[in-house]
């Protein structure tokens, strides 16, 4: 049989067990989403996978189908060897930041007005406009299916074959 003193004991753990898991809070997350840079893979062919983090507190991240909204923006930066800054490509015509605007498809509707997080991966065409060029750096930003803009990244500095 057992004695009175184990039965306190437990008693005393399942107590401070059910108050500790009662104090924890659920993360909350802002409608408007929160982008965080992970990682970027560059191809030989000049091709790149660029990857974001992301949450959501309504879960309205990308779009359906057959919808072609842009929803994530990247600009692309490059070391200039000469003024030793970075500075943003310029398009010949108009003189121009080059912007590059991607659609980020949504995996259902089921998230829909619920906190999300998770990741995005997006298949950069050109990563660079040289393959001189060996330091490139992005800002990027994602805007949801209601307008809202995330915050603004820049990757870390990317040094690339």
């Amino acid at each position: 049989m057992m004695n009175n003193s184990f039965f306190k004991y437990l008693f005393v753990a399942i107590t401070i067990m059910v108050v500790t898991f009662s104090c924890i809070k659920k993360k909350q997350y802002t409608t408007a989403p929160v982008i965080e840079f992970k990682d970027f893979f560059p191809y030989t062919d000049e091709s790149a996978d660029l990857q974001i983090l992301f949450n959501d507190g309504n879960g309205d991240i990308g779009v359906g189908e057959n919808d072609s909204t842009l929803s994530l923006f990247t600009t692309y930066y490059y070391y200039d060897t000469i003024t030793l800054k970075y500075r943003a490509f310029l398009k010949t015509s108009p003189n121009d930041t080059l912007r590059s605007n991607y659609i980020v498809k949504s995996q259902s509707d089921a998230y829909k007005g619920k906190p999300i997080s998770g990741e995005i991966s997006v298949r950069l065409q050109q990563f660079r406009h040289s393959k001189k060029i060996k330091k490139i750096k992005y800002v990027i930003y994602l805007v949801d299916k209601a307008g809202n803009k995330s915050n603004v990244i820049t990757t870390p500095e990317l040094i690339v074959p």
